[in-house]
């Protein structure tokens, strides 16, 4: 697998059902208010995955591989392994609760049954792919589908244009009026169980394709350059979606509801447009209710020295695991807005156990050798942990409080 597919595998896995909805809310209630969020969202994607495929492609190892590696203490292992199960189960449960009802949600929109109905008929569909091993033809299928719907909302965008001044102002102030919104932002983009699917997806490559010290030094430029691109694309996608809604609802003073979210796309799909945004999030839904599991698989694979593919009794285990909490979540008769922007918030909370992990590992000699990080990687990760930590802080205090 090629370096820049895997960038490309990560940007679609970012572009779910939680990220069409959340980026919809945020637009529809704010308009352009939480753009600044987004642009540091998008930057922090890259930084942090940047990390974790550069530790695949250099050592043939996934994150979590690396972080049972850390230290030959016992306690300390034990404690990192409870630590990292802890945050890759919750926080995928959660996400594949998201999956789940933002994929049930868009088709219950245009045929008949409900939201629990689909959301299980949708974890039997993506149970049967997990355990076929037969999922990645299909994958490709509503991956194009995703693509299609992303190249409508850019062109949506561009022909309804963007109120500038809106947006100048969206970047010029911070707004943390709704932290939960701006947790879900965050949440929905920098992706925890991302930084595993990725680091496991370049050590299969690194595996399979061993390079060269010279050849890596060739690599490792041209593979952030087309990191860079795939999640650029991911982050225009984004602000497309929240710019459609802005101008859908904010600026027109509609309130965004369940049934009348997909009417954004009306400026040129017309009655078509509710049938297209349910397939682009059965779409969505679907792709990433298949790649949440595999993340898990790998991450806690990893951690216990099981076979990290997907013929592996352990690792189907954990999958259908996941998955099997996903549906749980989905048909739990809360609202589904609600589930999916909860599921983006619970991942921001989440996020920095995986990244402190991630940079602990990406500073030691004995595992990167001379690939470790800079002073500056260090810095912008530092004050990306240090930005998680306190919104997420912040929103616990408020909860408590």
């Amino acid at each position: 697998m090629k370096s820049g597919k895997t960038g490309l595998i990560i940007a679609a896995a970012f572009i779910g059902p939680g990220t069409v909805t959340t980026a919809s809310m945020a637009g529809a209630s704010l308009g352009y208010g939480l753009v600044w969020a987004l642009c540091f969202s998008i930057f922090a994607t890259y930084v942090l995955q940047e990390m974790a495929s550069r530790l695949g492609l250099i050592t043939g190892q996934g994150l979590s591989e690396a972080i049972v590696n850390i230290s030959q203490n016992t306690f300390i292992k034990w404690f990192s392994i409870a630590l990292v199960c802890a945050a890759i189960g919750v926080g995928n449960a959660a996400y594949e609760g998201g999956n789940l009802t933002g994929a049930a949600l868009g088709l219950a929109n245009v045929l008949p049954g409900s939201i629990t109905l689909w959301a299980l008929t949708l974890g039997s569909i993506a149970l049967i792919l997990l355990l076929s091993n037969r999922y990645q033809l299909v994958e490709k299928v509503l991956i194009g589908l995703v693509a299609l719907m992303s190249v409508v909302f850019i062109t949506i965008m561009l022909i309804a244009g963007i109120d500038t001044a809106a947006l100048s102002k969206g970047l010029s102030q911070f707004g943390f009026s709704n932290t939960s919104l701006l947790l879900a932002i965050i949440g929905t983009t920098i992706v925890p169980y991302n930084l595993f699917l990725h680091a496991g997806l370049s050590a299969k490559q690194s595996r399979e394709m061993p390079l060269s010290k010279a050849e890596i030094s060739t690599e490792l430029p041209a593979h952030k350059r087309q990191l860079f691109s795939s999640i650029g694309l991911g982050g225009i996608v984004t602000f497309a979606i929240m710019s459609c809604a802005a101008n859908a609802f904010y600026l027109t003073g509609n309130v965004l509801s369940p049934g009348n979210i997909a009417s954004q796309l009306e400026p040129i799909l017309g009655d078509y447009a509710n049938l297209f945004f349910a397939l682009g999030l059965f779409s969505a839904g679907l792709t990433s209710a298949i790649t949440a599991p595999l993340a898990a698989g790998y991450a806690i694979c990893g951690l216990f020295s099981w076979q990290p593919t997907l013929q592996a009794k352990e690792f189907k285990l954990v999958c259908v695991s996941i998955l099997v909490c996903g549906v749980l979540v989905a048909t739990s008769g809360f609202k589904p807005l609600g589930i999916i922007i909860l599921a983006q918030a619970s991942n921001a909370l989440l996020l920095p156990i995986s990244v402190l992990f991630l940079l602990y590992v990406m500073n030691q000699k004995k595992i990167m050798q001379e690939h470790t990080n800079t002073l500056l990687a260090n810095l912008f990760a530092g004050v990306i942990l240090i930005v998680i930590i306190g919104l997420g802080g912040n929103k616990l205090i408020s909860l408590l409080f």
